[in-house]
């Protein structure tokens, strides 16, 4: 018996089913590890904007800071007094 048109139309939509479907799963997969390394590049941004700005920090203290140093200074501590204290009081409970 040989198969109809409509047969040989019915198993190639399956077979391009199938091949999309593996290339949606492979483009998900793709997207999370982007997604991913997005996330990991935003953190590293953050992490050195901190890190210059303690850096920035530390050396208007070492230069004996100018006197239009000394309020961004003072704002910088108060902010990681605030955040030291935050990370006590999260370990005390």
């Amino acid at each position: 018996m040989k198969p109809t048109d409509l047969e040989l139309k019915i198993k190639k939509l399956i077979t391009l089913h199938v091949s999309l479907k593996t290339q949606i799963e492979s483009l998900k997969a793709d997207n999370q590890k982007l997604t991913d390394n997005i996330h990991q590049q935003q953190e590293e941004i953050r992490k050195l904007g901190e890190e210059s700005q303690l850096l920035r920090l530390a050396r208007s203290v070492n230069s004996g800071s100018e006197s239009h140093e000394k309020p961004e200074m003072k704002a910088k501590l108060n902010e990681l007094i605030r955040d030291i204290d935050k990370c006590l009081a999260l370990l005390n409970h």
